[in-house]
């Protein structure tokens, strides 16, 4: 609470210090973000940042209290007071080596053989087996012992996405078995596709983040949050799971496991016990802690979006289920970027396929006159591989736009959107086709150069959306921004075109006759290749007014 372990990047001349918590929100309006060891750091300490916020301001607020919050900061004296009080009263809550109850641990938790890991267990990026250790954020002796302030952050990270898998087996702990605790899945945050909403300073980022129960809605009459709390204005946990909060197998889908935003930003995962000598921690005691499997718990978790799961309502026999959707480490964010918008008509009664984020469901209704305000959209993710018990890749991912763009209630804001993205894809399909199309002309292989000229349209159109994204500054005239991208676009792919035909070996260029199956033969060629390509381009793309 007090001492400095939160890695913060000062506005005033860009330099990066370590902070306690009170001093980074005390400073949260001089502190452009926070940072961490890795990219996931910043997500789960902004997310324990934004659970203190609930614990001082409470979950029940209007949106004009939003905005005062938003707009006083910490430098409004009844706002510091708030917040100090509240980590004055928890403030021994924040020991990370307390004897009777150790930040996000549990006091005297051991294993049958008193054995204690190395520091792999709580390195994310680290694999257990040495040889396997490269390129990961400590090799060496630098394995062997770490700082508090270390070990705090991995700490914070472990609880939220730590890998499934069998882990040490806690003495008291009755699902134990053969001194082992059996995989009960990953940590909550692996669960989902992490969005934080981030603003121009810390202070913005956490409030852009900070949603109100009166985003709930009359159809969630039956959701409260009123035993919402984070983990450390509970008492003490032991080795065992906690009641209320371990959803057994059974109960998936049961909401009454899920609580409230705070709770699942702090969610206990893992029982831990840090091997320590007072200021260097050397190892770590690391056991199952509470189960919690994320269907349905879209009105509890605001920091990711939904999607409806027809195989999901199948298994459970339920007739209605949401999962989160995560992020596909191969699509740029931007090409998901309408599932962010306000893209649900009023008029439609039926259940949608895919539900925005909370935050961005609770700023369409408190920004006020706020809707120009400029974001950056910061995606983090975990993608697991052999049955979730490793971590193949994360994913971390920015997008820099206007708040309007996802908090417009016009619904043609989505559809222009939409439609961005989707030609776009279908423009780079048509790339795909030039390059086989060329590639048979000359008789070569299709398949390299079809993956390839994919790589190459989304590497251009990555850059040409993000600037094109940043030029909506209000929905007052969708049809002069379409236009734009239509413009864009269409240069883009014409010249994407030409680079790929310029680059055909003089056998493509003559071509050849080409019999594929039982159809006629037919003459393929560079030239001709480019000309079918460019006639796709101009029906996806139409010349503009002006061109």
């Amino acid at each position: 609470m007090d001492r400095e372990w939160i890695p913060s990047n000062m506005l005033a001349d860009g330099s990066r210090r370590e902070l306690s918590i009170t001093e980074v929100l005390d400073h949260a309006r001089e502190i452009r973000g926070i940072d961490g060891d890795m990219p996931l750091q910043q997500f789960t300490i902004s997310r324990l940042l934004i659970a203190i916020l609930y614990g001082a301001f409470g979950h029940t607020f209007s949106a004009d209290q939003w905005q005062m919050l938003m707009r006083e900061g910490p430098d409004h004296p009844d706002i510091a007071q708030a917040i100090h009080e509240y980590c004055s009263a928890y403030h021994d809550r924040f020991d990370l080596f307390d004897d009777i109850a150790p930040f996000y641990q549990v006091a005297g938790l051991h294993t049958a053989k008193n054995e204690v890991s190395g520091l792999e267990c709580l390195l994310l990026d680290v694999p257990n087996r040495r040889e396997k250790r490269v390129f990961t954020t400590k090799q060496g002796i630098g394995l062997d012992a770490m700082d508090a302030a270390q070990a705090a952050r991995w700490l914070v990270t472990l609880q939220a996405y730590d890998a499934s898998g069998i882990k040490s087996g806690a003495v008291g702990d009755p699902r134990v078995k053969g001194g082992k605790g059996y995989p009960i899945g990953v940590a909550w945050s692996g669960h989902l596709g992490g969005i934080l909403i981030e603003g121009e300073n810390l202070w913005e980022t956490l409030m852009l983040n900070f949603v109100s129960d009166q985003v709930l809605e009359l159809s969630d009459a039956n959701v409260d949050w009123d035993d919402d709390m984070p983990i450390w204005e509970r008492d003490p946990l032991t080795e065992q799971a906690s009641e209320g909060y371990d959803q057994s197998a059974e109960r998936v889908a049961d909401t009454t496991f899920f609580h409230g935003p705070a709770t699942l930003m702090t969610w206990q995962s893992r029982r831990v016990l840090l091997a320590h000598d007072g200021e260097t921690v050397t190892g770590a005691v690391v056991c199952n802690g509470d189960r919690l499997k994320p269907q349905n718990g879209r009105c509890y978790e605001p920091m990711t979006g939904w999607r409806r799961s027809p195989a999901q309502e199948k298994a459970l026999k339920l007739p209605l289920v949401y999962m989160p959707r995560k992020h596909d480490p191969s699509r740029a964010l931007w090409r998901g970027l309408p599932l962010l918008t306000n893209n649900q008509q009023p008029e439609t009664s039926e259940e949608p396929a895919s539900i925005r984020p909370q935050t961005l469901k609770w700023l369409t209704q408190a920004q006020g006159d706020d809707a120009r305000r400029p974001i950056r959209l910061h995606a983090f993710g975990v993608e697991y591989g052999n049955n979730d018990a490793v971590i193949d890749t994360s994913v971390n991912d920015v997008l820099d736009l206007n708040l309007v763009t996802l908090t417009s209630n016009n619904f043609q804001m989505a559809q222009l959107l939409q439609e961005a993205v989707n030609l776009t894809d279908q423009g780079v399909l048509a790339l795909r086709n030039l390059a086989s199309n060329i590639a048979l002309a000359g008789g070569m292989p299709t398949d390299p150069p079809r993956r390839r000229a994919g790589e190459l349209g989304y590497a251009t159109f990555n850059g040409a959306f993000r600037r094109w994204i940043k030029t909506i500054e209000s929905d007052d005239d969708l049809p002069a921004l379409r236009r734009d991208w239509f413009t864009i676009a269409r240069r883009l792919f014409i010249r994407l075109g030409s680079q790929l035909t310029e680059q055909a070996s003089p056998r493509a260029l003559v071509g050849r006759e080409i019999t594929i199956g039982d159809q006629a033969g037919k003459y393929y060629s560079a030239p001709l290749a480019e000309i079918w390509y460019r006639s796709k381009i101009n029906q996806l793309f139409p010349l503009q007014e002006g061109e």
